[in-house]
């Protein structure tokens, strides 16, 4: 099988061929047609997250090790299964969406379907396991392949981060009434903003710093306004336009994201932090209860999550973010990791592998 891994945190990653995997008891072994390139993986790469100030959380206190194989918005085919997976020869070559973010199966959020919020073992493909940065996977169970019949085979993946993200952090809102904020339209945001408004929310701002995204958002997104946090009385103009927002999304995480968000909220709303920009959150805790705010964090989402919105994508609720594709190769990965880190990819960018 080929690989493209990282040897060396922030160096450069490179191919490498394996003996193709063999699957054992409920494993099954996914070919891997694409993969996208996810902020994540430029965290990843780096070999820590920005936790705020001077404080960073090593990947390697998380259970990841090197030689790492990056890579967890994965479309493929089923190729191979062991003895023991509730699987028969007709599902190879089915077409799967695989779930990534995999836990321990023994922690109670595992045993509550939450493998998302394990706190034993976790074992996330791209961080704990291989991911999708080859051209096969292994997966230990079926249940984490999501059937993806009917599904763009080159935007299917995304939807294993970018969209369960974005779709997991909008159920944490308590109504879909109201003016809800998304910060960063970026392609994670963006996914968020074409979720939002395909499923129902009512009214919905778009922010960022860059007009053209904010075009973007607006012209082909139905953002219903559109501000640039950087513009002369942006604070001003967004409450007189919305009276204060019910709930805010923070896609980026800094400080000036998370104090504009508190800045633009209504009495009881609800700041929702998904970012891992690396930013540090200071309020009076007189505030919180005066204001009666309500703060949460939303990492990735569960496979019932992933599971629903595959539905809304093939019910066509979903508009598509603009996505590149490229195939896999050495150069095509460490320049699209460049470019990721660099803020130049609009929307995702996909690498496939080409068909022998």
């Amino acid at each position: 099988m080929q690989s493209y891994q990282l040897k060396e945190f922030g160096g450069q990653i490179a191919e490498e061929i394996f003996a193709d995997p063999v699957p054992t008891a409920t494993e099954v072994i996914v070919r891997v047609h694409a993969c996208g390139l996810c902020h994540s993986d430029v965290h990843f790469h780096n070999g820590h997250i920005n936790l705020g100030g001077d404080a960073k959380l090593p990947l390697e206190a998380a259970g990841a090790k090197l030689p790492l194989t990056l890579g967890h918005e994965i479309f493929g085919y089923i190729q191979a299964f062991g003895p023991l997976a509730k699987l028969t020869a007709k599902d190879i070559g089915r077409p799967v969406i695989v779930y990534p973010w995999i836990g321990c199966g023994e922690c109670a959020p595992c045993k509550a379907g939450l493998d998302n919020a394990c706190i034993e073992t976790p074992q996330n493909l791209g961080l704990q396991r291989p991911g999708g940065y080859g051209d096969k996977v292994v997966v230990r169970d079926e249940k984490y392949l999501v059937d993806a019949t009917g599904i763009d085979p080159t935007i299917g993946g995304i939807y294993a981060c970018s969209g369960l993200t974005s779709y997991s952090a909008l159920q944490k809102v308590p109504a879909n009434r109201g003016w809800v904020g998304i910060i960063g339209m970026g392609g994670v945001g963006l996914m968020g903003l074409s979720i939002a408004k395909g499923t129902g929310f009512e009214k919905v701002v778009a922010i960022d710093i860059d007009d053209d995204r904010l075009a973007l958002a607006h012209d082909e997104y139905r953002a219903d306004l559109v501000v640039n946090s950087t513009k002369a009385q942006a604070t001003s103009n967004l409450l007189a336009a919305t009276g204060g927002l019910t709930a805010i999304i923070d896609f980026v995480g800094s400080d000036q994201t998370s104090n504009l968000a508190f800045e633009v909220l209504a009495p009881g709303g609800t700041y929702v932090n998904v970012g891992l920009f690396g930013g540090e959150m200071r309020i009076p805790l007189a505030v919180l209860s005066l204001r009666q705010f309500t703060i949460r964090g939303s990492y990735v989402g569960s496979l019932g999550e992933l599971k629903d919105l595959v539905d809304h994508v093939r019910g066509g609720n979903i508009r598509p973010i603009p996505v590149t594709t490229a195939p896999f190769n050495e150069t095509n990965v460490n320049d699209g990791l460049a470019a990721l880190r660099a803020g130049k990819i609009k929307g995702r960018r996909v690498l496939f592998h080409e068909e022998a």
